[in-house]
């Protein structure tokens, strides 16, 4: 692990209490203390080591999607030795802990370096792509839509509360060094907001040209175009905040301001403020996410003294050995639960916003109001409604401008479902099965060992306090497997929405193309343009359709559907019977 490199007394010892040297310390205090444990004493053992074998499993599949660069030498700028990539704060950004739950506090710079991600990987440019936003309430909503320039000048204020300014770069020595004062900085989106005239617009109207954080980013883009030339994949991990959103955005501030103000406005920015919309979460509320999950891990592994006084034993023992490894055994196994529980949980959060990326995607072509229902008022699909949601409202696009069913179609091959983050979901996928395979074998390891060392005088070799342990262990480890399943289910089940409401366009478009042939001038003009518009909504839904095959949601390398579910289910009852087989509670297995 990256976090124990070089290694020095502290984290020798952080290793020790809470690495995977737990095992060796608790595989020691059970060899001395033998005598004095129960025969179920070495499957608990085991258990640990399986749990601590899946906490590295996960670490490796993370390094393992690593680049080869940056599992390099120390001499490479982009290696994980090197100690410019724990200063830059690589390292942090990588982190689930970033992505999902925002404990590090710069969780933004990261969704822009996903979205950017996104885009090379199914090869969108969205800043080719443009909306035009109407203010005025459309046919499907009573309400007014947000304009233009108060989405960039939200996206402005979202990016400033993360960043402030990147190194200055002298251009004749091409020496770096960090920002003094205000005025020293290269560039920074906080003097967008301290324009006179107020936020994005009084930028716009100075018409100052070395003014606006877009500018300059420009600038730094084309200062920096030697790192673009290169790979813009391999060295999006790598690149400085402000060349990340120049590369993104690939326009002057004041050009997208000029925009925005004639109500056009560039895909990147309604991306940007849609994955903030999902995804972002206050840093607060992330550590206390991240807290209470430490605190489950802490409980789960604590919870073996209590089940043995709830069947009559002493909570950790009789015999000094004895008490001194099940303390220990309770605080190895906690690090590990709390691992186990993370890499579990933190997908769900994940799956969820994407869940309300697919209904944003989803209300900006049936509308933001209203959900649809089936008979008995039962919500079929949801979609947010722009009163209620944080963040800044949707928009409704107009279906009938070719543009802007072009820049829907360009938002939502990044967006949607896989497509937002494609490595990740590989990880989740990879720590899934690896996380629920560790949750099989423990039980599966304790009822095979109970079966074939059956003594046949009615004692039983793993006690019922180890036996209910590990099948609560099972149980509550799983259930976020089944949340993701359920979850990810949802989102594939809008892209059959989304194809339904482009289907349904595409067929008003058609009519109304219909009655306005034959009335000549401007009326046959629109027609034309309708017809074009329809042409293209055809092809957009095929385009749906073939992503729905091609691309779904997986949960465990599965399509996620409820048939998984059942199979998961099935597959954890065959194990607790097995488990409850010495029992009695199942007569024709005894």
């Amino acid at each position: 692990n990256r976090g124990l490199l070089p290694y020095s007394p502290t984290t020798l010892i952080f290793d020790l209490t809470l690495g995977s040297f737990v095992v060796y310390i608790t595989a020691g205090l059970w060899y001395f203390a033998k005598n004095e444990l129960p025969e179920d004493s070495f499957y608990e053992l085991v258990g640990l080591g399986l749990f601590v074998f899946g906490r590295c499993a996960t670490i490796g599949v993370k390094y393992a999607c690593y680049p080869d660069e940056q599992l390099g030498n120390a001499d490479d700028s982009l290696s994980i030795k090197n100690l410019g990539y724990q200063k830059q704060r690589i390292r942090d950004k990588n982190q689930m802990a970033t992505y999902v739950l925002n404990v590090s506090g710069i969780q933004k710079l990261q969704l822009c370096n996903l979205l950017y991600k996104s885009c090379l990987y199914v090869d969108t440019d969205l800043s080719t792509a443009f909306f035009h936003i109407e203010e005025l309430p459309t046919g499907l909503s009573a309400e007014p839509q947000v304009s233009a320039l108060e989405m960039w000048e939200h996206c402005l204020q979202q990016l400033s509360e993360v960043y402030t300014s990147d190194p200055i770069i002298c251009p004749e020595t091409g020496e770096t060094k960090n920002p003094g004062s205000e005025d020293d900085r290269m560039f920074s989106l906080l003097k967008e907001h301290q324009c006179e005239g107020g936020g994005a617009r009084g930028c716009a109207e100075s018409h100052d040209p070395n003014m606006g954080a877009g500018h300059d980013l420009h600038a730094s883009a084309v200062s920096n175009s030697d790192v673009h030339l290169l790979d813009p994949g391999l060295h999006a991990d790598n690149l400085e905040d402000g060349v990340l959103l120049a590369t993104f955005f690939r326009s002057r501030n004041r050009d997208i301001t000029a925009l925005a103000k004639k109500g056009k406005i560039p895909a990147t920015v309604v991306a940007l403020n849609m994955v903030f919309k999902a995804f972002d979460r206050t840093k607060k509320e992330g550590q206390r996410i991240f807290m209470m999950l430490g605190l489950m891990g802490l409980t789960l592994g604590f919870l073996p003294p209590f089940l043995r006084m709830m069947v009559g034993k002493t909570a950790f023992g009789d015999s000094p050995q004895e008490i001194v490894f099940r303390v220990w055994l309770c605080w190895a196994t906690s690090p590990s639960f709390f691992i186990i529980f993370f890499f579990n949980i933190a997908p769900c959060v994940w799956y969820y916003s994407k869940l309300k990326l697919a209904r944003e995607l989803h209300a900006m072509l049936a509308g933001m109001g209203e959900s649809f229902t089936c008979g008995g008022n039962v919500k079929v699909v949801w979609s947010p409604q722009s009163q209620k949601a944080a963040g800044l409202p949707g928009f409704e696009v107009d279906m009938r401008c070719t543009e802007d069913v072009a820049a829907w179609a360009a938002l939502r091959q990044v967006l949607h479902g896989g497509n937002f983050g494609p490595i990740i979901h590989r990880k989740f996928q990879m720590y899934g099965v690896i996380m629920f395979s560790i949750f099989l074998a423990v039980p599966t390891l304790q009822a095979l060992g109970s079966f074939y060392n059956d003594p046949g005088d009615g004692s039983q070799v793993i006690e019922v306090d180890v036996k209910i342990l590990s099948i609560l262990r099972m149980l509550l480890l799983a259930v976020p497997i089944i949340v993701q399943v359920l979850i990810a289910y949802k989102v594939n089940q809008y892209t059959g929405y989304q194809e339904e409401a482009v289907f349904r366009q595409a067929r008003a478009n058609m009519a109304l193309s219909a009655n306005l042939r034959g009335r000549g001038g401007d009326q046959e003009e629109l027609a034309d343009k309708l017809d074009r518009t329809q042409g293209l909504l055809c092809a957009v839904a095929d385009e749906i359709r073939s992503s729905e095959e091609s691309s779904p949601m997986r949960v465990l390398g599965l399509v996620a559907h409820p048939g998984v579910v059942i199979s998961l289910f099935s597959v954890l009852t065959a194990i607790i019977v097995l488990e409850v087989r010495e029992l009695g509670i199942v007569p024709f297995l005894e």
